[in-house]
């Protein structure tokens, strides 16, 4: 078991709802063990810097300040993943070193940390915030760190140091594998693609672009591939229900996020008022987490989409672990402290790559939702995560694509 030194308590206080946030540990502590699997003494020490607002001060004359109480909390829980992964790291025997900044200056402009702070880190975590990270990049650059960043950044953030890294999956890559996916299974049957612009045009153009690039004009779809695409907006479809073929099997594609939810409501009441028409439907990965979405709907359509994180609660290391986790907060561990969990246990095993060489490292406390596959943006430049599996809505159920049974050949319906 590890051993715990120097410990720090600051509580926060939210009066609009009177929950007392406490962060433990903001400051620097370490956790040891004696290893009994790769019978190394590893050291490993890792920086974390979040917006903890720790010079906040609520007015009760003045509206709540909702955006920085937000951001706290996102940090705590980002905090509690990086400290479960070292709490499983000390069980096994490894010596972890932690050490927590906030990443918001004080009232008079003096940040919290400094490059003293950072010398002799393995990895920094954060921040969170881009205005922080623009200001730290180049600072944890000269360190030598591994630079790990929380939060989806623009590819401009990673230029010029392969040492960065953003943990959150890239969209762009679950675009490829759903172009390609259309492709090989729908190449004989109508596809159209709604396209709603806005936050999601980056999505749009990537898949205009692998689809009109390296899919037809490949000769095996070339020839028998059918592709329109509708002008959409956030809250219409557009021509949609004109382009829908009776006679044909449509497969309609939207790559529009949550911000489009007026779409998709529509998109989903069209498809209902086509109920005798062949329709299946790629989408966004965020249309799993909208409400309204009707499971007939799903069922009817075959919906696919890429979704990167899943926990699989039926096996028994991730039960294990997040027991570890109810044990050290008293409660369930949310999407960001999964994240962060899952980057802090990757970056440690990549430090033993480094380290010790090609090894069973199979031992190791292993992530629980996350799979990591690197690709670096360009030549000489930080890295992103490109792993996206297809999900498809199957049987009441969401299975992987690769196991939903083939689509017949479709039988153009005879007329009366």
């Amino acid at each position: 078991m590890g051993v715990i030194h120097q410990r720090t308590s600051f509580a926060f206080s939210k009066s609009v709802s009177a929950i007392v946030f406490m962060a433990t540990f903001l400051g620097a502590f370490s956790l040891q063990g004696q290893s009994d699997s790769l019978q190394v003494q590893t050291d490993f020490y890792a920086v974390t810097i979040l917006p903890f607002f720790m010079d906040l001060v609520e007015d009760q004359d003045a509206p709540p300040a909702r955006r920085e109480l937000r951001m706290r909390e996102i940090a705590l829980e980002n905090m509690h993943g990086i400290q479960w992964a070292a709490e499983r790291l000390s069980n096994a025997g490894y010596h972890i070193e932690l050490g927590f900044f906030d990443e918001v200056a004080d009232s008079l402009g003096h940040n919290h940390w400094g490059i003293e702070d950072i010398y002799d880190a393995d990895v920094v975590f954060g921040p969170l915030q881009l205005s922080p990270i623009s200001l730290s990049r180049r600072i944890i650059e000269r360190t030598g760190a591994e630079h790990i960043l929380l939060t989806p950044v623009p590819e401009a953030f990673l230029s010029g140091s392969d040492a960065i890294r953003t943990i959150a999956p890239s969209k762009l890559h679950s675009v490829d594998l759903m172009a390609r996916d259309i492709a090989e299974k729908h190449s004989q049957d109508n596809v159209v693609f709604v396209m709603t612009g806005g936050n999601d045009v980056a999505l749009e153009e990537r898949f205009l672009d692998v689809f009109n690039r390296e899919l037809q004009t490949d000769t095996v779809y070339a020839d028998s591939l059918l592709f329109d695409t509708v002008q959409a907006s956030r809250n219409s479809i557009g021509s949609l229900s004109e382009k829908l073929d009776y006679y044909s099997r449509n497969v309609i594609v939207s790559l529009a996020g949550r911000s489009s939810r007026s779409m998709h409501s529509n998109l989903q009441m069209a498809v209902q008022i086509n109920d005798s028409t062949d329709i299946f439907v790629y989408s966004h990965p965020e249309l799993k987490d909208l409400g309204f979405i009707d499971v007939t709907f799903l069922e009817r359509t075959r919906m696919t989409m890429p979704v990167s994180e899943e926990v699989n609660w039926s096996d028994s290391a991730t039960i294990a672990a997040v027991k570890v986790f109810q044990g050290q907060f008293d409660t369930h561990p949310s999407k960001y402290s999964l994240r962060a969990h899952d980057a802090f246990l990757d970056a440690f095993k990549r430090k033993l790559e480094r380290d010790m060489g090609p090894m069973d490292f199979s031992v190791l406390p292993a992530p629980i939702a996350t799979t990591f596959d690197w690709v670096a943006v360009d030549q000489f430049s930080g890295y992103v995560n490109k792993h996206w599996e297809l999900k498809t809505f199957y049987n009441r159920q969401w299975c992987a694509s690769d196991s939903v049974p083939t689509l017949l050949d479709f039988i153009k319906p005879e007329l009366d």
